[in-house]
């Protein structure tokens, strides 16, 4: 449920992770967000300098903070921690209690001793950032951590894969074949951060957007695994093509889904396309305004900008060159690598207890056409056909 704020702006960011390889899902995802009307998306990371940093170091990746007694990382119910007066330097969200060196959760839940306070708040600020560059840096523990930890800010804390996937999933077709997707084999969620790390940097992080009047009120990804993105070239003639429509499919889902009031959507540029007047009113038009609406401000290489009226209010899309410094559609890139590279864990321990000794591959095309010779004679065996593994495109 979407929430209005006076004087906010509704701002979409929208990213893919997966075009290139041959192998594996292409994955399109969204962040939604609710900002001040005068706050840019230049200036969150500036707002929000606390808490969330565009700049991933390579430092040391950080022990995981188990107390003792294992059962103090489970957390009761869904609620973050009580609101106190800050003490010892810590958060105003935490102070100590009745049981000396513990905080309490809400509820009467198990309680995080004092001690792990202060490591577990060295994780801040959180890399929000090109996924490349993360994971690069960070591995996929990095881009895991961000997209759990804002997860759980927004209010939503998915224990396990299945519960990630009914989160973020925006249609059924991509629910269905995420889940259908060797389910045996997906790890378990979250790897890198307990329950408890979870809520208290998911706590800090919440309480700073609230007083920059920022939120994030939702994540959404189309999953297209092989068949279906076979399927979608095929229907719209080429690859390129099929991504913005894709892209733009999710957008629309969105936009119907908002109240009224002012929307920005801000997108990746796809390749070296330039013009989009003419994709945005042939998507649109039905639903939303006629394809005279449409305006054209701005078309060149670093960002073409457009303008139209809706009936629940005006939306201006930006096709960006390198849109991944701004904090929107870097978290939508980060969710869809994150998503894709837990799909090619999955594929690749499928395939390395089918093809003892195999290499694990990415999936793009040079590595793609070896792992594919090498699995050839298993794949008959098993009769999976090639529609489901190899993407034409």
């Amino acid at each position: 449920m979407v929430f209005k704020m006076a004087g906010s702006v509704y701002c979409i960011g929208v990213d893919e992770a997966g075009y290139g390889p041959r192998l594996g899902p292409l994955v399109i995802s969204a962040s939604l967000w609710q900002l001040p009307a005068h706050l840019p998306p230049e200036q969150m990371y500036q707002h929000l300098c606390q808490v969330i940093t565009p700049k991933p170091s390579r430092r040391k990746k950080p022990e995981r903070c188990t107390p003792p007694d294992a059962s103090l990382l489970s957390f009761a119910g869904q609620s973050g921690l009580r609101s106190r007066p800050a003490e010892r330097g810590l958060p105003c969200h935490l102070s100590a209690n009745n049981n000396p060196g513990h905080f309490p959760t809400e509820n009467g839940g198990p309680l995080v001793p004092t001690t792990l306070l202060p490591k577990i708040l060295q994780e801040l600020p959180l890399v929000v950032a090109d996924s490349k560059l993360v994971y690069s840096r960070l591995g996929r523990a990095g881009l895991e951590r961000t997209v759990f930890v804002l997860l759980a800010a927004a209010g939503r804390r998915p224990a396990r894969w299945s519960d990630l996937v009914d989160e973020v999933a925006f249609d059924p077709e991509s629910r269905h074949d995420a889940l259908a997707w060797y389910p045996q084999y997906w790890p378990s969620l979250p790897e890198s951060l307990s329950a408890a790390e979870m809520a208290l940097l998911a706590e800090r992080v919440a309480q700073t957007m609230a007083e920059q009047g920022i939120r994030l009120l939702g994540l959404r990804s189309i999953l297209l695994f092989p068949e279906r993105f076979n399927r979608l070239v095929g229907q719209y003639g080429n690859k390129a093509t099929m991504l913005s429509c894709q892209s733009l499919e999710l957008v629309k889902g969105l936009l119907a889904e908002l109240p009224t009031g002012a929307v920005l959507v801000l997108c990746d540029k796809h390749g070296s396309r330039d013009k989009y007047q003419e994709l945005l009113s042939k998507m649109f038009a039905p639903e939303f305004f006629p394809p005279a609406q449409v305006k054209a401000v701005q078309e060149g290489r670093t960002q073409s900008i457009y303008q139209l009226q809706t009936a629940p209010g005006p939306v201006e899309f930006r096709f960006v060159c390198g849109g991944e410094i701004l904090m929107p559609i870097a978290l939508a890139s980060m969710l869809s690598k994150y998503l894709r590279e837990l799909a090619m864990e999955a594929w690749n321990r499928f395939w390395a207890e089918q093809v003892p000794g195999i290499c694990p591959t990415a999936g793009y095309p040079k590595d793609a056409c070896r792992f594919r010779a090498e699995i050839a004679l298993r794949q008959a065996a098993l009769g999976i056909p090639d529609s489901a593994i190899w993407r034409t495109r």
